[in-house]
């Protein structure tokens, strides 16, 4: 069944219009994962779950903060109400909302809003990937640069030595925006470790519609359905164009630690 994806972007942009008015205003308490919680990232998930509830009763739906609801489903909406919390706390702008379609297995259809940035991404399966209605399209090449971007999460840059991949290191603490820079070609590719479903599924559709796959450093593929599974990442992945994967899979696996 073809996604209608009109008044998911709706929802996801209405969500980000009510997270923007506290944004940098609202206290934060530590999860057990010691990540920052906010009341906003709760009344934000329950928006959201309230208005796929109402969209599509038929579907699953996995959130951040309460986890999950009909996961035997077929179709699971999946929502990180705000990725990058600690940026919004503290009233930094690389922050968004995130929703994300798995079906069967399979990144289906995502949106992600950055109100700050005023940048809204979202693909569907087989209809491409798209900013502020601009199609994306991630180049492709043999060869990193020194000038280049590579994005990598918190946990990456902590445990994964970079030193043989000639790019610069950008971490911009939310995974779904770093790989959407990957969809738009402005970074050559993402690494990421310990990243949830909830982040990344949204991201995962974008990233594929725009021409990127995502790998684990032995060049074993990551799939939306390996993440719904396991809930997050176990192992270093990146995410980029087919030959810069490739690449960026041989400069880093050496390395590599959990």
């Amino acid at each position: 069944m073809r996604v209608d994806i009109r008044p998911i972007r709706d929802l996801v942009i209405e969500a980000g219009t009510r997270a923007l008015r506290q944004w940098g205003t609202v206290a934060a308490e530590a999860k057990s994962d010691r990540s920052l919680v906010t009341e906003v990232d709760r009344a934000i998930e329950a928006f959201l779950g309230e208005g796929i509830a109402r969209l599509h009763p038929d579907a699953g739906f996995a959130g951040e903060e309460f986890g999950r609801r009909n996961g035997d489903r077929a179709d699971t909406w999946v929502c990180d109400p705000i990725d990058g919390t600690t940026n919004y706390v503290r009233g930094l702008p690389h922050w968004c909302v995130s929703l994300g379609l798995v079906r069967n297995g399979v990144a289906e259809a995502g949106v992600i809003w950055a109100p700050v940035l005023n940048r809204l991404y979202w693909a569907v399966r087989g209809e491409g990937a798209y900013c502020n209605d601009v199609r994306l399209a991630a180049p492709d090449r043999d060869a990193i640069e020194y000038e280049d971007l590579l994005c990598i999460s918190t946990n990456g840059l902590k445990t994964l030595p970079t030193s043989g991949v000639e790019a610069r290191l950008r971490c911009l603490g939310s995974i779904a925006l770093e790989l959407c820079l990957v969809a738009e070609g402005r970074a050559v590719g993402a690494i990421g470790l310990h990243e949830g479903i909830m982040d990344m599924a949204a991201a995962m559709c974008i990233c594929e519609e725009a021409g990127c796959g995502f790998a684990y450093l032995d060049g074993s593929a990551l799939t939306a359905g390996d993440l719904l599974a396991e809930w997050r990442t176990s192992r270093h992945f990146v995410a980029a164009p087919s030959r810069l994967r490739a690449l960026l899979c041989e400069a880093l696996a050496p390395g590599a630690r959990g």
